[in-house]
Formats: C-alpha cells, structure tokens, sequence
C-alpha cells in the first residue's frame, strides 16, 4: 500500500512521523496518526507471523505484546477510542486525555514545562504521548528488526 508492504515499512513510516510529532508536541492530528501506526503493526506483524505459526491467533498474539508491552493496551484504548468514541472493553482506565500548553519550547528537556499531549489515569498516573510512541518504537525495534 503506497510502498508499506510489511511491518518493518510500517515502523519506519512511525519513526518518521514520531521525528515529526517531537517537533509539534501539541499536534492531535499527528499524535493520533503515530498512535494508530504504533497500535496497527500488531496486526501487521501478527499477519507475517502467522505465515511461520499458522496457528498463532490474534488473542495469542495480543496477550503476548500486552505482557511484554503493558503500553500497548494504552494504545489500544485510544486508537478505538479516535474510532468509535467510547469503548465497551477498556484494557486501561484512562481518565481523559490532555494538551499541556507549557511554558517552554520542546527545545527543552521534560524537567521544564515543555508543552506536550497527555494521558491521565484514574490512578492519578499519567504518560507523554510521545513517550508511549516511543515505548512501543523500542519494543517494536525488538521484535522486527
């Protein structure tokens, strides 16, 4: 599809989208987009592995990256939540979402006021979107490449 024909083009279009989104941390459309991309290369992965373990199925699978990558089920609430809204099976207990207009640019380290989009938990728990991107780049690096 317009050149990503397997999970390591999709990986290498999230970096490149992810490089972009560090230098527009309040850009919703492009944090949706890298988000999306980050969740989507479990069925793009999966779909490559299946052809090794024709047995493997998707629950396997996801139970697999959920284990190894808790962050993942963080990615999975919210791409189906820029889908459909609302979820009926949450995997994480996300409070709300937020863009944090700070003080400073992203030229910054985060021991600034750095403006950034975040995500909250009803733990009182929070992750940077770009820091849950670059969570799942690092373990899809493992897995792929």
């Amino acid at each position: 599809m317009f050149g990503i024909d397997n999970s390591k083009d999709r990986l290498h279009q999230l970096k490149e989208n992810y490089e972009k989104l560090k230098l527009d941390q309040l850009n919703v459309s492009l944090a949706e987009q890298t988000c999306s991309d980050a969740w989507h290369l479990t069925d793009w992965f999966l779909a490559e592995q299946k052809r090794i373990n024709p047995k493997l199925t998707k629950g396997i699978f996801r139970a697999k990256v959920y284990n190894e990558c808790p962050e993942m089920k963080i990615l999975h609430d919210l791409v189906n939540s820029f889908k459909h809204k609302e979820l009926d099976r949450p995997k994480v207990r996300i409070k709300e979402t937020k863009k944090h207009g700070g003080a400073f640019s992203s030229d910054f380290s985060k021991d600034f006021d750095v403006s950034r989009l975040e995500v909250h938990f009803e733990n009182q728990s929070k992750i940077d979107i770009d820091d849950l991107v670059k969570t799942a780049i690092d373990y899809w690096n493992g897995l792929i490449n």
